[in-house]
């Protein structure tokens, strides 16, 4: 926003303030007299309510769902600890048999592993597990617990390619396949030696991304492929290093702007619209964007879609989220 609004393309704007402090956030004052409030990615675009609601993954493939489209099966479930804080304030409602996690491992087994947990407000991967069996949904309930998460849910895993398309209003932004954090190996390095030359990488071409080595999600999934950290991969092997594919998890994204079928560009539009939304980011599993006809299913909608890892991919994604903010920030709001 700074930049933009250094370079001069921002003309309707009369000033920008940005809180010293922690830099997360501004205010810009229009000619107009207007005013916006940015606060992190959220540009200000969509209604609280919608807001609130998209962050929601359950209330969202509700609504969803209810508006006809495909969504993966699944369910939220409250942690033990939270149920007991507001069961005084459900029972007055009539609420008798809230739904938590004692019933997950059987849930879960019910929809067919492997299954997905997630933390039902998560954002960026945050926490989203993949698990193969009834043994590893406990544990994971536990770290939930200790986290102080409030609710999660178990839901199918869609073995379909994964993309972002981010619309604003009538028209399409971008569109890119995400493909999960992984490593090519070269018959000497080690996993680790590998991910820190990556994470080194990431810094040098001003990517925002810091990948964790410890995180325990790496190592499960290493093991899956009977790997670890020490393992030194052959010389032209691919390792995957994650379950799943978000860019703020060291995942890598294919620009497909240029070739995405205008029905999937529709279909984010009226998921955007449905949800009461202006400006999304529409994650859809699909077997194949080009392919008006292929499977898909409607994994998250985010509200407010960070694009400083797509930003980071090349000059020319660099330039479309430049010109994506030029758009929001110089119009006054209604």
């Amino acid at each position: 926003m700074l930049e933009l609004w250094d370079e001069g393309r921002l003309p309707n704007v009369a000033g920008v303030e940005v809180e010293p402090e922690y830099g997360y956030v501004a205010r810009i004052r229009y000619r107009s007299g207007a005013v916006r409030i940015i606060r992190g990615s959220d540009v200000g675009l969509n209604a609280g309510a919608a807001c609130e609601l998209a962050k929601d993954k359950a209330y969202v493939k509700h609504f969803l769902r209810r508006s006809g489209f495909e969504c993966p099966r699944g369910e939220a479930f409250l942690l033990p600890w939270w149920a007991e804080e507001i069961m005084p304030r459900l029972a007055e409602r009539g609420f008798t048999r809230p739904r938590t996690t004692d019933g997950a491992a059987e849930y879960a087994a019910g929809l067919g592993f492997p299954v997905y947990l997630k933390p039902i407000d998560g954002a960026q991967g945050r926490g989203v597990w993949r698990c193969d069996s009834a043994a590893r949904i406990q544990p994971v309930i536990d770290h939930y617990a200790e986290q102080r998460i409030r609710l999660m849910v178990v839901e199918e895993a869609v073995d379909l390619p994964d993309h972002r398309l981010v619309v604003l209003r009538d028209r399409l932004i971008s569109a890119y396949t995400r493909f999960p954090l992984n490593l090519t190996g070269d018959g000497t390095a080690t996993v680790a030696e590998l991910l820190s030359g990556l994470q080194r990488g990431f810094r040098l071409s001003g990517r925002p991304t810091t990948i964790d080595a410890a995180d325990a999600r790496i190592a499960a999934r290493l093991a899956r492929a009977g790997l670890d950290l020490g393992s030194v991969p052959r010389r032209g092997e691919t390792v995957v290093l994650h379950d799943i594919s978000n860019l703020a998890a060291g995942g890598t994204a294919l620009d497909v702007t240029a070739t995405v079928h205008p029905r999937w560009v529709r279909l984010a539009l009226d998921v955007t619209a449905e949800l009461g939304l202006t400006f999304s980011g529409v994650d859809l599993a699909c077997a194949d964007v080009t392919d008006p006809d292929a499977p898909y299913s409607v994994l998250e909608v985010n509200s407010s879609p960070g694009l400083d890892h797509y930003g980071s991919v090349g000059a020319e994604q660099r330039a479309v989220v430049d010109g994506l903010y030029a758009l929001i920030l110089n119009e006054p709001p209604d």
